[in-house]
């Protein structure tokens, strides 16, 4: 027989394939006794390696149009100057569906008569057969709408009125439809390009937001909905995304107040600051009027009448963003002036009842029981006050805090923070009262979760407390739990209480699932023990063939591509080809198909070789079985070849950027600010040389209308300050012009980076300002940043400002652990920072003592 390690890599994946399409016509199979027999023939898989995630990369949306043939593109000999990496790319992306390019805005004079022409276009392409309201409002955005948005350009309106006739008002009606998939523009754009055209209609534009609203409702928010932590973060993250573009879309409907406001009473009766008198002149009791009224009144160019759907709208909004229970702290800075508005209203108003929405609630059943709840307590119709009992709001509001904790403490591997979280979640009694266990046992995957992280902390008895605990007071372990401890051994790197853990779980009964092998798998990989993970694989195929055995009857799962991915990746990074072929071979005997994490993963180490040869087979191979390129295929293809651009000239350097943005937007690829993110890292590490690729990045942005994300910011700043010597400038440039200071989704993280950046950078007061407005109120920052802010301070002698820092500091550690007794309060105090203050004299006697107490002993 053959030995396996002499076939290449190239040639598994084919006659990976190959077995895939006799299997499926029925020529051969491999199950039962035979698959065993087969296992015999061909011996232990004796292998070694493997670092990467258990489970696939989820596929992104890839849109409904399958790709059409490819326009070919000429071939050229790369000059010397470009890098294998270019060659790479070209090679790749002209296999790939491309979109005809689109000429630019025309000149100065014609602009009009263009407009004209390219709206009536937008029709026509609407009319055509199997249209795509998509590709016609692309169309707009990149052809139409820089014509409207130059300056000294004036709109007819009857052309605003066809923009909206023809696209806006078809876009509201089919962006319900794509909520989660993001082939349309967000319903914050969709209200930007209405107000800005003055072609809004209240009850059209409303009846779009009132459907985002109910779509979020919908939202499963209860972790135990999603299979894994990573899927459950991901669908949060995708509704908080959700509320923002709520938020965005009320934030620019509200801003046409400011043509309607016209004296200050109004504006502070909106924020709740005037109360609205009791009483008429004539002693009677002052009427209120209803919420519809009120909220006329701050938009008076919008007829009363058309404003009954848009109010709703509000006040449904209003009900989201104030529930405890779906409320998210994403959106609560962005909020803030929209419930500041909407609270004013509700206090002038009278309380709205059902009855002023009953037409609404015929084409939206779902929504009463989000915005009245059937329980109203003593409030009768007066709901929006109560969407929740008092203890059913702590419980949700401890849940969220606690699990906030533990996230934090599982990153920085600090076992008091989850002792602290513990005490919080369970409470001081060996055994809670029955209120409170009726609380807890809402939340089965929080002891999960505890027992994730005391296990990854290698304190087992602690993670075994948590599991008696939660049987304690009735809830039982599952597989998930299981699952938690399973991965805190992989986390703390400990091969044997994988062994330990999964010997218990087999004794237990418990019926198993393709999860916990690939986590078993995955984590023997990770701890060091390749051929353990590879006995692992193949005792898995061997109980699945002897699964008839009454011992096998729970533990028996049929292998699936998961656990194989793991060992490839494995093998893969250890540069293992050989190996990984056996791996292939395996799974081909055992009728496994590949998915697109296996061509993924395969691709790696071939991008990093530059093998054109075996990129292009891949491609040929994965288009043959119909497998499309997916994100995560495109950072691999990234990763690659955006290496060394900086050797190339800019305007080459512009053209492959902008080639792979478009292979992505015609293989179907949403280009997220993830993605972004990745290009613009990978771009940067190039320093200045790359500043013209940078900036094409960003425009493509921009012209999409997005905000860039905090992380981005971050790294635009770093990249300035990265300078020989710094550009201070530059990032205060970047601050003032994009407004940061007023963007509530600007992290802490970007501001330390900047307070750091001023300080190595000789601007002290800017630093200091930056300070004062960030952190000085309260908001955490880490002893490091106040560290390399204070040793300049000191430096210069600016014995003020540096005792002002150490004050905010003192207040500030507070809610850091300072206060903490025992091991944590004393680190705390042990901080350079601290030392620094004391040497100096700027810390006050209670101060000092404190210092000088948490330094005296061991720690």
């Amino acid at each position: 027989m053959r030995e396996l390690g002499s076939v290449c890599l190239r040639c598994r994946v084919r006659l990976l394939i190959a077995s895939r399409t006799r299997a499926r016509r029925g020529i051969s199979s491999y199950s039962g006794t035979a698959a065993v027999e087969a296992d015999q023939e061909d011996g232990q898989l004796q292998n070694e390696g493997w670092v990467g995630p258990p489970t696939p990369t989820p596929r992104g949306p890839l849109g409904d149009a399958q790709p059409t043939t490819p326009t070919p593109i000429p071939r050229h000999v790369p000059s010397s100057r470009q890098s294998s990496s270019l060659a790479m790319f070209q090679s790749i992306v002209e296999n790939q569906a491309r979109a005809p390019s689109i000429s630019g805005v025309q000149g100065p004079g014609t602009a009009s008569i263009e407009l004209v022409k390219d709206v009536a276009k937008i029709q026509t392409m609407l009319e055509r057969e199997g249209a795509s309201i998509a590709a016609a409002y692309s169309y707009f955005e990149e052809i139409v709408y820089p014509q409207i948005a130059k300056p000294g350009t004036v709109v007819p309106q009857i052309v605003k009125n066809q923009i909206a006739g023809v696209l806006l008002n078809q876009l509201a009606l089919e962006k319900p439809r794509d909520f989660d998939m993001n082939h349309l523009p967000s319903v914050s754009r969709i209200t930007e390009i209405m107000v800005e055209l003055d072609v809004l209609r209240p009850s059209a534009w409303a009846t779009l937001v009132i459907e985002l609203i109910q779509h979020i409702y919908r939202q499963k928010t209860v972790p135990d909905a999603y299979s894994s932590i990573k899927d459950y973060e991901n669908a949060m993250a995708r509704r908080d995304a959700l509320l923002r573009d709520l938020v965005g879309a009320w934030r620019v409907f509200c801003e046409q107040r400011a043509t309607a406001q016209g004296n200050s009473s109004l504006k502070a009766r909106e924020a709740g600051h005037i109360k609205p008198k009791a009483f008429r002149e004539d002693g009677k009791p002052q009427q209120r009027p209803p919420l519809q009224e009120a909220f006329g009144a701050i938009f008076p160019q919008y007829m009363l009448q058309s404003l009954a759907r848009a109010t709703f709208a509000a006040f449904a909004t209003y009900k989201l963003l104030t529930d405890p229970v779906n409320r998210t702290r994403s959106v609560k800075g962005e909020a803030t002036q929209f419930l500041q508005m909407m609270k004013g209203l509700i206090f002038q108003a009278r309380p709205p009842h059902r009855n002023d929405f009953g037409t609404i609630f015929d084409t939206f059943p779902d929504l009463p029981r989000f915005v009245w709840p059937t329980r109203q307590g003593n409030n009768g119709g007066n709901a929006f006050m109560d969407s929740a009992s008092v203890f059913g709001e702590k419980s949700e509001q401890l849940r969220v805090s606690v699990h906030r904790q533990l996230g934090d403490a599982i990153k920085g591997r600090n076992l008091g923070l989850v002792n602290k979280a513990w005490l919080e979640f369970w409470g001081d009694a060996p055994v809670p009262d029955a209120a409170r266990i009726t609380e807890l046992a809402k939340y089965p995957e929080m002891f999960d979760y505890f027992i994730l992280a005391y296990t990854m902390m290698r304190r087992f008895q602690q993670a075994f407390g948590v599991w008696n605990s939660m049987e304690r007071i009735g809830i039982k372990a599952t597989i998930k739990t299981w699952n938690s401890m399973l991965q805190g051994c992989v986390k703390a790197n400990n091969a044997p209480g994988i062994k330990a853990v999964w010997d218990k779980l087999i004794r237990s009964g418990t019926k198993l699932d393709i999860a916990i092998w690939t986590a078993r798998i995955h984590g023997l990989f990770i701890c060091g023990e390749p051929q353990a993970g590879l006995r692992a694989l193949d005792e898995m195929a061997k109980i699945w063939a002897a699964r008839g055995d009454p011992r096998y009857a729970a533990i028996a799962v049929q292998p699936t591509v998961e656990p194989v991915n793991a060992a490839l990746a494995g093998l893969l990074r250890l540069k293992r080809d050989s190996d990984a072929t056996n791996v292939l071979a395996w799974a081909a005997k055992h009728g496994i198909d590949p998915d697109i994490y296996t061509f993924n993963t395969l691709l790696r180490p071939l991008v990093r070789r530059g093998d054109m040869k075996g990129i292009d087979e891949i491609f040929d191979t994965m288009r043959s079985i119909n497998i499309r390129a997916d994100v995560a295929t495109f950072t691999v293809l990234l990763e690659g070849t955006l290496n060394h651009i900086g050797d190339l000239p800019p305007e080459q350097q512009v053209a492959l950027v902008e080639r792979i943005l478009s292979a992505m937007k015609s293989s179907g690829i949403e280009i997220n600010m993830q993605t972004y993110a990745k290009i613009l890292h990978l771009l940067l590490r190039e320093g200045d040389r790359a500043g013209e690729p940078v900036k094409a990045v960003l425009g493509h942005i921009w012209r999409r209308g997005l905000e860039l994300s905090s992380h981005i910011y971050t790294m635009l700043a770093e990249h300035y300050f990265s300078r020989d010597p710094p550009d201070a400038a530059a990032v205060t440039a970047l601050i003032e012009n994009r407004r940061l200071h007023e963007n509530r989704g600007i992290d802490r993280v970007f501001w330390e980076r900047v307070i750091k950046g001023y300080a190595q950078a000789g601007e002290l007061q800017r630093a200091l300002d930056i300070f004062d407005r960030v952190f000085v109120s309260g908001t955490t920052i880490t002893l490091s940043t106040l560290h390399d802010l204070l040793k300049p301070l000191v430096a210069v002698g600016d014995v003020g400002a540096a005792k002002r820092l150490v004050e905010a500091a003192r207040k500030i550690g507070k809610a850091d652990g300072g206060d903490a007794a025992g091991g944590e309060g004393r680190r705390y105090w042990r901080h350079r920072f601290w030392h620094l203050a004391y040497e100096q004299g700027l810390m006050g006697e209670q101060l000092a003592e404190r210092f000088r107490q948490a330094n005296a002993g061991p720690l």
